[in-house]
């Protein structure tokens, strides 16, 4: 398409040529020589170290007004037959361009312009063009001051690390900085402040300082000290195997990760040389120690060091094991539902162990906070975990002073077993949980037993199957007779085998006494 373009404008000004041989005119091939695939422009070096990128993602080179710069271009491929071009301007106000020439004009109107530069004789939507966004200001506004950021304060030989930055105030004119090194044998860094480890030195770890400057003259600058580690090969590893199935333990797909525990020899080699690899990644993933859970199963999770040493670990995610005990903040499915109503809402607040609920006002004297569910389905099977138990307040207890004398918890869940069966209501009603345990702390578990608790559509749950729930909430309402917002904590929601379990749960894990209510 290009190449059809420029020939009909070579065409016009009689640049190409027709020849006749015998009855017939013969328009000679079009070369690919004659049409420049590309174009580059270039800014001498003194104002190159000035082009930042803006939030548009344009190439910005800012100005002064009075201020000139000339710009020249490179043409491509070499053989290209005519590298005649044309620059323009898009607001010449702003500032003006003559044969690349460009004069800051005045930042008055958008405050920039948009410099161009193309081949003769190409249209506008051909793509070979090159642009600078030239902003001009109306005098030099200096830097006051320069804050540096990084993922991280270390970085191992060979690798690199960016360090980001912030000028202020943000009508600075020049957004880029002058970066310098204490020790170029140690690291360097370039333009852009991404840091390149070199060595060591003799020891394990060195220290070098970045030092970042601003280019206006205003002597402002800020400096970040950063660590060079050696890379210290792990010639043995070993996983902890607190987690495994040989001991045990199961892991809960929705609490989505675990961190396994492991030590090396030596102690301070580099981690990043472990390899970790998994036995099905449709079960789970692994990272750096971190285990992603990605369905139900069993698999492997191995460690191996660069010399073929390597320990695994074997991990059990079961159908039907809910485990929420709040211990990430960044991840955690079970808290109020969060509602509306007579001008409140409610919210909740997470604590490492437990979170606080904040209820609303369900109706003048009662009020209402639900526990729900958010990140489903939520997948229950009572064959292999029969029993739920939540540990939470009841507040009849945390506010009898206050006149609390009732609340109504009402297990409301809607869900389809595998064979395709609906299951709704576990209890069917108010109050329906099977066991209540006072704990010595003041808590209480409610206990569901699924194995003789109907849901109120669905009968029993069956034992050979499981069933996912799309809703899954227990509904704290009714909190009667109060008028204003209350308060109160979820510390655990779990699945469990059975009852005993759930008491041994109380004394062994939470350091608990408890006594039997219901």
């Amino acid at each position: 398409m290009k190449r059809n373009y420029l020939y009909a404008a070579l065409l016009s000004i009689g640049l190409l040529h027709t020849s006749c041989s015998d009855d017939t005119n013969v328009v000679p091939n079009v070369s690919e020589a004659f049409c420049p695939d590309a174009i580059e422009m270039q800014v001498p070096e003194e104002f190159s170290k000035l082009i930042y990128t803006d939030g548009t993602g344009a190439e910005v080179l800012p100005l002064i007004k009075g201020q000139e710069v000339t710009l020249s271009c490179t043409v491509s491929p070499e053989t290209a037959t005519y590298k005649d071009v044309v620059w323009s301007t898009s607001d010449a106000t702003v500032a003006s361009v003559d044969g690349g020439k460009v004069v800051a004009l005045s930042e008055k109107g958008l405050g920039y312009s948009i410099i161009n530069v193309m081949p003769v004789g190409m249209f506008s939507g051909s793509g070979v063009a090159a642009n600078l966004k030239v902003k001009v200001d109306e005098h030099l506004r200096q830097t006051t001051e320069i804050t540096l950021s990084s993922e991280s304060d270390e970085v191992y030989e060979g690798e690199q690390l960016a360090i980001k930055y912030d000028i202020m105030p943000e009508s600075a004119t020049y957004r880029t900085l002058a970066w310098t090194s204490s020790d170029t044998k140690t690291a360097t860094v370039d333009s852009k402040g991404v840091v390149t480890a070199i060595s060591s030195g003799s020891g394990t770890t060195a220290t070098v300082e970045i030092t970042a400057t601003a280019l206006d003259g205003s002597n402002v600058s800020a400096k970040k000290t950063i660590k060079v580690k050696r890379v210290v090969d792990p010639v043995e590893v070993s996983i902890d195997q607190k987690y495994s199935t040989e001991n045990g333990y199961c892991c809960a797909l929705n609490e989505q990760e675990l961190k396994l525990d492991f030590t090396t020899n030596p102690s301070d080699c580099t981690l990043s040389q472990l390899t970790w690899t998994t036995s099905n990644e449709a079960v789970a993933t692994v990272e750096g120690g971190v285990v992603k859970f990605k369905g139900f199963g069993n698999v492997t999770i191995t460690a191996t060091c660069p010399n073929g040493n390597s320990s695994s670990i074997n991990l059990t995610i079961p159908v039907g094991l809910l485990r929420e005990l709040y211990h990430n903040p960044n991840h955690y499915s079970v808290y109020n539902a969060k509602q509306s109503g007579n001008g409140t809402s409610s919210s909740h607040e997470w604590h490492d162990g437990y979170i606080t609920v904040t209820t609303y006002s369900q109706n003048a004297t009662a009020q209402r906070a639900d526990i729900k569910w958010w990140d489903t389905p939520a997948v229950l099977h009572a064959g292999n975990y029969p029993i739920i138990a939540i540990k939470v307040d009841d507040v009849k207890d945390l506010y009898k002073a206050e006149g609390v004398t009732t609340r109504n918890l009402n297990f409301d869940c809607v869900g389809k077993s595998e064979s395709g069966a609906d299951f709704k209501a576990l209890g069917g009603g108010n109050n329906k949980y099977t066991g209540d345990l006072l704990c010595s702390d003041g808590s209480h578990v409610f206990i569901y037993d699924m194995s003789t608790l109907a849901f109120g559509t669905g009968g029993l749950a069956p034992t050979n199957e499981s069933i996912s729930f799309n809703t899954f909430q227990l509904k704290y309402a009714d909190i009667k007779t109060i008028n204003h917002q209350i308060t109160y904590n979820i510390y655990w929601f779990q699945t469990f085998k059975s009852v005993d379990d759930v008491k041994k749960y109380i004394t062994d894990v939470d350091g608990l006494t408890y006594e039997v209510k219901k």
